[in-house]
This record gives structure tokens, C-alpha cells and sequence, in this order.
């Protein structure tokens, strides 16, 4: 008896289904024996997701700053190139300037690589004044709630420049606990050539040797948060760098920079080749007694151009006829 054709492509059906199953069937088994025998073969790998893996989650530099000024963004870019890559960068500020900043297309690329971190300042802490500023920098929570983890805090802001010239790397600094900027001195050298530098005490600041200045200072975590765990700063009190420089001292086992040391940074006591520069508004109220004079201003310039970039600054075509070059009308 003749089968059909209809009969002939069922059977085919039926059994290419079960052929299907029964190869179903041996994966399994010649999966586990295939990864067996092949697995020997290949080296142990960790994946390590995420991209701050490359970078030291104790080093970090940090900016506070809750204007929107277009400064900020070639700014925080220098510094990421002079500051040794390992560093992590975090900018704090407002809703207008952590959006400011952000709009930056090299900072948009930085932030995709894990490097910086944008964030608007949390309550309690407010940008409002100075007052403010200091109790900012002078409260516990904000370093454990913060950065946690971390142990150098390069601090800086729109008022200071690392320069690319300068012979030391910022990690050549980890073994002090405090480093900042010198204020004043009676009498250096600059590149070789004496130079007179200012005797005066703008704002009551103390020249007691110790390189304070909080506007480009590189700090230990570990050791702000010891002088913090016993000491409190209240209002009206002096500013959190001053604060800290008398209570850092005194403490057993700090290694703090004096103005005899070599020199990280330089506001108005002028040294060799420093790693920056501290310009206070703009270079407004840098001391006119040390800055005035043309010479000295065009070595520093030439070693450090990148301080342009800080400083309130004019071409020369603008200047007056009558102008000494010193900020005075010539006699």
C-alpha cells in the first residue's frame, strides 16, 4: 500500500522533532565537558567596572566657587593637566555654577572618564560670605560626608594656578600635613636677583613662618580631622587657614611648611620657582609694594604665564602715557 505524500512529510516532521530533542538533550553535558577541557587554558581575569579604577580615591583636588564665571572652566582644565593624573577633581558650587561648569565640553569628556565630579553644595553649608566659607572648611561632617575616603585634599579656587613650569610634581608634597602660600617676608631672591618683598600686614594676617594661606594649600585629611575631633570654630573667629595654622603647630607629629622651606605656593612673599601662585581677587589685593615693580612681574610672568589666566589684566597699548609701569603717574 502506497503512503501518501501528506503521510510522508508528517512522519518527516515527527521525526525531525525528535531528532531535535534527543541533541537537545547532549548540550548540556558537551557544554560542561567543552568548558573543561578549554577553561586551563585561559588566564584568570577580574573585570573591574567603572572608570574612577584608575584614579587614587585618597587624592583629590577640590574647588568651591558658586558663581557661574566662564574662568572656571579653562581653569579646572589646567589644573587637571599640571596635577599628577592619579589626582580626582570635585567642583562644589550652586545650581548656576555646577551648571555652568558643566556645560563645558572638556569638562563634559573629564566627567565621562571618572576624573571630576560636579556637585551642588548640601545643606546646611552655605557660600554666603567669608563667615560662611570658614565654617565650610572648618566642620567634620563636610569631610566625612564629602570625601570620605580621602587623605590629600589639594585645595584651590578661581584665585589661584599651579604653574606647568615648576620642577616638582604636587605628589612630591604628600609627605607634609599643610602646605600653602608664603604671605610676607623682609627681603628674597627671585630667579637669582634680590628682591624686596613687603613688610606690611594687609587684613592682620600673621607672619609667624608658616605657609598658610588656604587659597592654593595642599592638606591631610587625617590630620584636619584630628585638630576638628577637639577644636571648634565659631563665628567671627579668624579664617579657617589662620584658624588651622595655630592649631596645627603645636600638634605632635604635623610636618607643616614654613616660609624657609622651599616653596609651594607664592601670594606676596616671592620665591624661586614655586609650584603656583595665590592671586587674591584677581591680583587686586596682591601688595602693590612687591608686585609694582616691572621686573619682577615680567620673570614671574615668564616662568608662570599660566597666572594670566587669574589675574585682572590689561594689553599694553592700553596703559597710559603718564604710567611708571608701577601703578603711578610718571613725575
Amino acid at each position: 500500500m502506497a503512503i501518501s505524500p501528506v503521510a510522508r512529510t508528517r512522519a518527516s516532521i515527527v521525526a525531525s522533532i525528535i531528532f531535535t530533542w534527543w541533541v537537545a538533550s547532549l548540550l548540556p553535558h558537551f557544554k560542561t565537558a567543552t568548558t573543561s577541557s578549554v577553561a586551563p587554558r585561559f588566564p584568570s581575569i577580574k573585570a573591574r567596572w567603572g572608570h574612577d579604577t584608575r584614579y587614587n580615591a585618597s587624592k583629590l583636588a577640590i574647588i568651591v566657587d558658586p558663581e557661574p564665571n566662564p574662568l572656571l572652566v579653562p581653569l579646572i582644565l589646567h589644573m587637571m593637566a599640571v596635577v599628577p593624573p592619579d589626582w580626582r577633581f570635585l567642583f562644589v558650587g550652586s545650581r548656576e555654577s555646577v551648571f555652568s561648569v558643566g556645560r563645558g565640553f572638556g569638562i563634559q569628556v573629564q566627567r565621562s572618564l571618572g576624573r571630576i565630579h560636579l556637585k551642588v553644595l548640601p545643606k546646611p553649608w552655605s557660600f554666603e560670605d567669608d563667615q560662611h566659607r570658614s565654617a565650610l572648611w572648618t566642620d567634620l561632617r563636610f569631610y566625612h560626608d564629602v570625601m570620605p575616603k580621602v587623605e590629600w585634599m589639594l585645595k584651590f579656587d578661581r584665585d589661584s594656578i599651579l604653574c606647568s613650569n615648576s620642577e616638582t610634581s604636587l605628589n612630591d608634597w604628600l609627605d607634609w600635613s599643610w602646605v600653602g602660600a608664603a604671605r610676607y617676608g623682609a627681603f628674597r631672591t627671585l630667579f637669582g636677583a634680590p628682591v624686596a618683598t613687603s613688610l606690611t600686614r594687609k587684613g592682620n594676617r600673621s607672619d609667624d613662618g608658616f605657609s598658610a594661606h588656604g587659597g592654593l594649600s595642599l592638606r591631610r585629611v587625617s590630620v584636619v580631622k584630628r585638630v576638628l575631633e577637639f577644636q571648634k570654630w565659631y563665628n567671627d573667629s579668624a579664617p579657617e587657614d589662620d584658624w588651622f595654622a595655630k592649631r596645627l603647630q603645636p600638634l605632635p607629629g604635623v610636618k607643616v611648611l614654613s616660609g624657609f622651606h622651599k616653596a609651594f605656593a607664592v601670594e606676596n612673599k616671592v620665591v624661586d620657582r614655586p609650584m603656583g601662585y595665590y592671586a587674591p581677587d584677581r591680583g587686586r589685593r596682591l601688595d602693590s609694594e612687591v608686585w609694582s615693580v616691572p621686573e619682577t612681574r615680567r620673570k614671574i610672568f615668564e616662568y608662570c604665564p599660566e597666572l594670566r589666566y587669574v589675574m585682572d589684566m590689561k594689553l599694553e597699548r592700553e596703559r597710559c602715557p603718564e604710567d611708571d609701569k608701577r601703578g603711578k603717574a610718571k613725575a
